[in-house]
């Protein structure tokens, strides 16, 4: 699959902040069985701590992430369900944390990369390297109606129509002006301190986690129900084949 045990790394910071950094690997990042369990390791770390009240999400190197794994879904039959199930309970369970999350997008976000981001409660990005897109009509990749009712609900309309109908690549500040992030800044090191920033000031809230995450299931119904339908599209036949 292409991934080393150290693709995810777990930080805690002061002030119950911790950061999950995606660093291993190829480099890409990509999205498939064994990252996706990582990450979801991480997860249950964090929430295992009483003192855990705001969560960042980043990378080292190129990628933030390239998306699913396509050469684990096209290995064998059954691989892309499989994978596209795992993944949609991953954006579920993002969408859904039982604290503040911030993606600190510091290199490409790409497809479903891109959606992983898009699930946080807010984003940020740096400006000098890097592009936040969904590129699935360029490479013959149908989407699910989960992952469609994710990215209109975090989007404003017409980001949303030129993203999935083009594939528009936005980088830092373009991104932040049609509304894919909330700010961006100069390059790696300032994003992420920012995102740092951020976090504390929404972790010293101490906000309630089981009112926090009853309130976003309340925001994000629709969506849930989208994501939890068990509707993958055409099958993978069509999917991955030239239209």
């Amino acid at each position: 699959m292409g991934t080393e045990e150290s693709f995810v790394k777990l930080e805690a910071l002061p002030h119950g902040v911790y950061v999950l950094k995606f660093d291993g690997g190829d480099g890409q990042h990509r999205l498939n069985p064994t990252t996706i369990a990582e990450i979801h390791s991480a997860l249950d770390k964090v929430e295992d701590d009483p003192k855990a009240a705001a969560l960042i999400t980043t990378n080292e190197g190129k990628f933030f992430s390239n998306g699913l794994d396509l050469g684990f879904a096209q290995s064998s039959p059954g691989n892309f369900k499989y994978l596209v199930d795992l993944f949609l309970n991953l954006l579920d369970r993002f969408l859904c944390f039982p604290m503040p999350t911030i993606a600190a997008i510091c290199g490409h976000a790409a497809a479903g990369g891109c959606m992983l981001a898009l699930a946080h409660d807010y984003r940020v990005m740096r400006i000098d390297r890097g592009y936040i897109f969904m590129n699935e009509v360029e490479i013959n990749l149908h989407m699910s109606p989960g992952m469609i009712s994710l990215i209109r609900c975090k989007l404003p309309v017409a980001t949303f129509h030129k993203s999935l109908l083009s594939a528009h690549k936005y980088t830092g500040k373009p991104a932040e002006e049609a509304g894919f992030v909330y700010a961006s800044f100069p390059d790696a090191r300032s994003t992420q301190e920012e995102a740092i920033q951020k976090a504390t000031e929404l972790a010293k809230k101490k906000y309630n986690r089981s009112i926090y995450k009853a309130i976003k299931s309340e925001m994000f119904r629709v969506e849930l129900r989208d994501l939890r339908s068990g509707d993958h599209g055409p099958p993978p036949g069509i999917i991955l084949s030239k239209i």
